[in-house]
């Protein structure tokens, strides 16, 4: 049976070629979706971790991702937030939303007060300077070295081309960070930002510090920056809808076009399948063999799908910031995909090719 079913894929190369195209798209698909939304959330939870504060204060509903969200709060809690005990600083930073310069997702730039905000992170500047007027930023030392950007580039903020101050260290927050004031000045939020970094005394007692600020400032929402990721899912509208319904596109995809290969293959080889009746194969025998070869086809594309889907990443991540990550659940999940979808796809021409009548499947011409 094997050596039958090499043979009808040698046969027929531009079949098999489009056969293996067709289950390649399905497994590129979900992995390439699959390893950008989870490359993309992990990353900004890093970062966002790592910010230095042990607490963030902001108002309840408040989105990072979100446009509409970007400075809801009024920077005067800080002084609030400082008289409460445990509080050794605080620092309050403004969020931006805007499409990627890649042209590739979306990228948020940060407004901080660069004094406390640095002092709070331990945000360092290691080539040239920070921003001094409202049409300077900073940029952190991976998006400098993605993009090529150096002191004195020019990069696009609010529409319009501002002029890179200096690089930072270490890769905290958003990539791009302005100061606090020509953020609320462009968005025409004066004394807004949409949240508040708020340092402790003693990291021990973080919890008990949160207690103390819900107490005071009640109706507001105090979120410990370790547990800062614990959201990001659910802040991207349909994020896990979207996931699956890529994956679901990519089963109809790859099962709609074994399908119509093996459609055309059987009408083809209707003779030939006639022959293999009048020679004493059962059904199963001859489901079998094209099953086997629609199984064999989608390895191909399995196969091939992996490759491609690592080298477009692998250029995605060249390119721009995005981040990609590719855990081995997913590839054997969209493995499985493509060789499910082949298997499907290819069920009723079998089933049809086995119910044929010998004697008229001889007489085919």
């Amino acid at each position: 049976m094997d050596s039958l079913v090499l043979s009808n894929i040698r046969q027929r190369p531009t079949r098999t070629l489009i056969s293996v195209a067709g289950v390649a798209l399905g497994v590129i698909l979900v992995i390439l979706n699959t390893g950008l939304v989870r490359g993309m959330l992990n990353d900004r939870i890093r970062r966002e971790q790592g910010v230095g504060a042990e607490i963030q204060f902001m108002r309840t509903g408040s989105k990072t991702l979100s446009p509409s969200s970007a400075m809801p709060l009024d920077v005067r809690y800080g002084d609030r937030l400082k008289q409460i005990p445990g509080v050794r600083m605080v620092s309050p930073i403004g969020h931006y939303v805007q499409s990627g310069n890649s042209g590739l997702g979306i990228e948020v730039v940060d407004g901080v007060e660069f004094d406390t905000y640095s002092t709070v992170s331990n945000l360092r500047i290691v080539e040239g300077r920070p921003f001094q007027s409202d049409d300077e930023v900073i940029i952190d030392d991976f998006k400098a070295k993605h993009g090529k950007l150096g002191v004195g580039s020019e990069i696009q903020v609010f529409g319009k081309k501002m002029k890179v101050a200096g690089i930072y260290s270490p890769q905290i927050g958003s990539r791009i960070k302005m100061s606090l004031g020509a953020m609320q000045r462009a968005l025409d939020a004066e004394n807004k930002c949409f949240s508040i970094l708020v340092k402790v005394d003693d990291r021990d007692k973080q919890e008990e510090v949160v207690r103390r600020i819900e107490a005071e400032l009640p109706g507001n929402q105090v979120v410990l920056t370790r547990d800062i990721g614990l959201s990001f899912g659910r802040e991207i509208p349909g994020i896990q809808g979207f996931v699956r319904a890529v994956m679901g596109l990519s089963i109809v995809v790859s099962a709609l076009v074994i399908l119509l290969a093996m459609y055309t293959t059987i009408t083809e080889r209707t003779r030939e399948i006639g022959i293999l009746k009048s020679l004493g194969a059962s059904k199963a025998y001859i489901v079998g063999v094209i099953e086997k070869e629609a199984i064999a086809i989608s390895l191909i594309g399995v196969a091939a799908g992996l490759a491609v889907a690592l080298i477009a990443a692998f250029g995605i991540e060249r390119v721009t910031t995005l981040q990609l990550e590719f855990h081995l659940r997913g590839v054997l999940t969209a493995a499985l995909i493509g060789l499910g979808a082949g298997a499907i796809g290819a069920l009723y021409p079998a089933v049809r090719a086995a119910n044929q009548d010998a004697v008229k499947a001889l007489s085919y011409e």
